[in-house]
């Protein structure tokens, strides 16, 4: 059977009640072992500053493993689009099953398992509660990491050139494979020219993107401030 392009929407609606859900989960060892969240020794405003560096170091953590897993460093693009929540790491080139499965672990195992596990640890609470909020937005990477995992090995990963689509490139018919968080917007016959990509920006952020964090910092030094 010839290679047919499949293309997936994330559906947002129920992964953002997802994210909720693992974001409660991931907090309650921490409350019965009685580790206070609700004080993490900084301030509101330094807080959100610590935390858009962390969401931001989880996508660094996927181009790693796009890197570990045979990427080239060349192909790597990261880009912030707030409008839609979303922090992104895209990398423009076909990648192997073991390229994507090994990237999209990567933020969630260390900066949410083992960071957890070591705030735990030593019990810092702001450690716990920047260590759940990466496993809650790594809801996603989860989905895709069990989604892609089932299918044949040569399947390949590729991007739309949208931070919220993505490519999946199979001889198995994946019209028959289901899930409530990715929505199949289309498929296409697959040609290698179609997945080879030139003249791309490796940074882009958003005039939204622009203006919200401009909006989100006033608000914090007007906060401090008074």
């Amino acid at each position: 059977m010839n290679k047919k392009a499949y293309i997936y929407k994330m559906n947002l609606g129920p992964a953002n009640i997802l994210s909720i859900v693992i974001f409660v989960l991931a907090v309650i060892p921490a409350f019965l072992l009685k580790i206070n969240l609700f004080n993490v020794g900084v301030n509101t405003f330094i807080l959100f500053i610590i935390l858009i560096l962390y969401l931001w170091f989880h996508e660094v953590l996927h181009g790693i493993g796009y890197i570990i897993g045979g990427a080239k460093r060349k192909n790597i693009k990261y880009g912030v689009c707030l409008e839609k929540g979303i922090f992104y790491c895209m990398a423009y080139q076909e990648l192997t099953k073991k390229n994507i499965l090994i990237s999209l672990q990567m933020p969630f195992m260390v900066i949410g398992v083992i960071t957890y596990i070591i705030g735990v640890i030593i019990n810092l609470p702001l450690l716990i509660v920047l260590s759940a909020v990466n496993i809650s937005g790594a809801s996603m990477d989860l989905v895709m990491f069990y989604y892609i995992s089932k299918l044949p090995k040569d399947t390949t990963y590729s991007e739309s050139g949208n931070a919220d689509e993505f490519v999946l490139i199979s001889s198995e018919d994946l019209t028959k494979r289901k899930n409530i968080f990715l929505k199949m917007v289309d498929v296409k016959d697959y040609k290698v020219e179609d997945y080879i990509f030139e003249g791309f920006k490796r940074f882009e952020i958003t005039k939204a993107s622009i203006y919200i964090l401009i909006g989100f910092i006033l608000l914090g030094l007007i906060n401090t401030i008074l």
